[in-house]
């Protein structure tokens, strides 16, 4: 039972939220029709003189017209209700119809309590000073009013002959009132403006996440074009060479010729496993390729098998003692080489010897590939757009480590890169 009843009331607080003209309305016209009675009833008992009863009949008016806006102006609003209970304070003292040759002021009528929901809201929804300002002039008005009543002339008042201790109740009462009405509204500010912190920093955290999505898918695209770029770039390039050395071979040495095309095929499905473990991870649809071992430094022999069988010369030399480096190490190191290569074969001409020399140190690992032809010019080595030397920099980079290239003392051109092992856990070999 008090669940249903904690829900509908949470319901009827959002509608209020969300129409608050129409709920302000509407609050104004209920209180108009609890308090707007019993007052006029009371003045119109005081029998007070035409002119000041329409005048108190007036300034009760406007007080529950102004409740109407507490929050769509709630600083006019209260200024407007302010001033019509300054007129209530001054005006003459109504006569108590229960207990004749009393009387007592007209700012305690009951439609009086629409000033403290112009207190509460423009301190819930005042902006800059007012909130404190209306606390002010709360405080002011209170003791106003009981300095009006401890000076009346009058001997017959509601207090009585003496009446110090109900002089005190009602300064008491009157200020309570205005503190009780202006904490509810800065508490009502503190809780909103708290809310609002807390969704603005849900806010930023959902757009830094979606930042780091961003960024994250930006990064994978670039991993990913990089790997495309080698598996295609390097494979095709093989496969260029040898289909030419085959025709060149085919009418003499059919042997040849069908060796040739075994190699391209060969190399092809190679290139399909690749691709198809980097079409899994597009998909994320489990593919078998998606699972398939990224290549090491355990697999350059077979590298430069495949490169020695399309024709170009090309030697591997490893000194020093190998030591661990991680996966992403492996990879880089073989791409490195792969795409050094395949620059060698595409650029410096197929009798052109290339060397590939591998030199492990206590600090990580040397790699160097090198050829005897002429230097590439720039615009063979990076073109426009291209991802080749690019590819190789953000590889190294991701690792820690660094590339050089340029012209080599042979004469041709040399691609050289370092790589640090300090730290790696992976083991010699260890396959992604």
């Amino acid at each position: 039972m008090r669940s249903e009843r904690g829900a509908g009331l949470e319901r009827v607080d959002a509608w209020a939220r969300r129409r608050p003209e129409l709920s302000d309305a509407l609050l104004a016209v209920v209180l108009a029709g609890v308090l707007g009675p019993v007052s006029l009833a009371m003045v119109r008992d005081a029998r007070l003189d035409g002119g000041p009863a329409v005048a108190v009949w007036a300034l009760l008016g406007t007080l529950h017209v102004a409740v109407a806006f507490r929050r769509r102006a709630p600083v006019p609003a209260f200024l407007v209700l302010a001033a019509a209970e300054l007129g209530l304070a001054v005006a003459p003292f109504l006569a108590d119809a229960g207990e004749p040759g009393t009387s007592y002021p007209a700012v305690l009528l009951p439609s009086s309590l629409a000033y403290l929901l112009g207190a509460y809201s423009v301190s819930a929804y005042g902006r800059h000073r007012w909130p404190s300002l209306s606390l002010a002039v709360g405080l002011l008005g209170a003791l106003l009013v009981t300095v009006r009543v401890a000076t009346d002339p009058g001997p017959t008042t509601a207090l009585g002959a003496d009446g110090s201790g109900e002089l005190l109740l009602l300064a008491a009462a009157a200020l309570g009132a205005v503190v009780a009405a202006w904490a509810l509204g800065r508490f009502r500010r503190v809780r909103a403006d708290q809310l609002a912190a807390l969704a603005e920093r849900a806010r930023r955290a959902e757009a830094d996440r979606e930042q780091r999505d961003r960024q994250a898918a930006a990064e994978e695209r670039a991993r990913i074009a990089r790997e495309l770029h080698d598996v295609v770039a390097h494979s095709v390039t093989v496969m260029v060479r040898q289909a030419e050395g085959g025709r060149y071979v085919a009418a003499k040495d059919p042997a040849a010729a069908a060796s040739a095309l075994g190699a391209i095929a060969e190399t092809g499905r190679t290139a399909l496993t690749d691709m198809r473990s980097l079409l899994g991870v597009l998909d994320g649809a489990g593919s078998p390729g998606s699972t398939d071992p990224q290549p090491t430094l355990d697999d350059l022999p077979d590298l430069v098998q495949r490169i020695r069988a399309s024709g170009q010369p090309v030697g591997l030399r490893i000194e020093g003692e190998p030591r661990p480096m991680d996966r992403a190490a492996h990879l880089a190191a073989y791409r490195l080489v792969q795409e050094a290569l395949t620059n060698v074969v595409k650029h410096a001409g197929p009798d052109v010897e290339a060397e590939v020399v591998l030199t492990w140190s206590p600090r990580g690992l040397r790699l160097q590939v090198t050829d005897r032809g002429s230097p590439p010019r720039a615009t063979d080595v990076l073109p426009a757009g291209g991802r080749g030397l690019t590819g190789m920099q953000e590889r190294l980079h991701l690792v820690g480590g660094r590339l050089t290239v340029g012209p080599a003392e042979s004469g041709g051109f040399a691609v050289l890169g370092e790589i640090p092992v300090a730290g790696a856990g992976a083991v010699r070999g260890e396959r992604p």
